[in-house]
């Protein structure tokens, strides 16, 4: 298993974020301090055709909303650049009053692009606070670039996600 402290769970299907958020509550649940986001959607419906896009910060329980309607004729929603921004200043926050783990939702298009949380990501690595992540196969190059080898994938699995942690913990602890 790899030592790396970064990681991105490669997925294609599947409810990510409430594996993330069951991963967040065993970890919690065990002593561990975690902070990060996942996103929740909410109901369609209104003027906006798409559904509403909040981010959830793990263990504080702030609630960001990401999506901003792009207005009459459109057929979607636009990811809100100053929302993401507000959350991300409100984790590094967090975690600089200290962390076990930062959880965030996705690299994606934002992250390969330079945006999004990926300064946040350097931030966590800088205080020594192993970052997880997931990843769609959309963005896999632009994780890849970013990550180099210093990253490593792991699968949608609770016992592959849990023994990487305890094996990055160990290398911490060790050093």
């Amino acid at each position: 298993m790899s030592l790396s402290p970064l990681a991105a769970i490669r997925f294609e299907y599947g409810d990510i974020d409430g594996f993330l958020d069951n991963i967040s509550q065993t970890l919690t649940a065990s002593g561990l301090r975690i902070r990060g986001a996942v996103q929740t959607r909410g109901a369609e419906g209104g003027e906006c055709h798409c559904a509403d896009m909040d981010l959830t910060t793990l263990g504080s329980n702030r609630t960001f909303r990401i999506s901003q309607p792009l207005g009459n004729g459109s057929h979607g929603c636009r990811l809100h650049p100053g929302a993401l921004a507000e959350c991300s200043a409100f984790l590094e926050r967090e975690l600089e009053q200290g962390a076990d783990l930062l959880i965030l939702n996705r690299f994606g298009r934002g992250e390969s692009e330079g945006r999004g949380f990926r300064d946040l990501m350097v931030k966590a690595i800088a205080l020594d606070i192993p970052v997880l992540t997931a990843v769609r196969p959309t963005y896999a190059q632009g994780w890849s670039e970013f990550g180099g080898d210093a990253a490593c994938d792991l699968p949608m699995d609770d016992a592959a996600i849990l023994h990487w942690l305890a094996t990055v913990q160990q290398a911490r602890n060790a050093a």
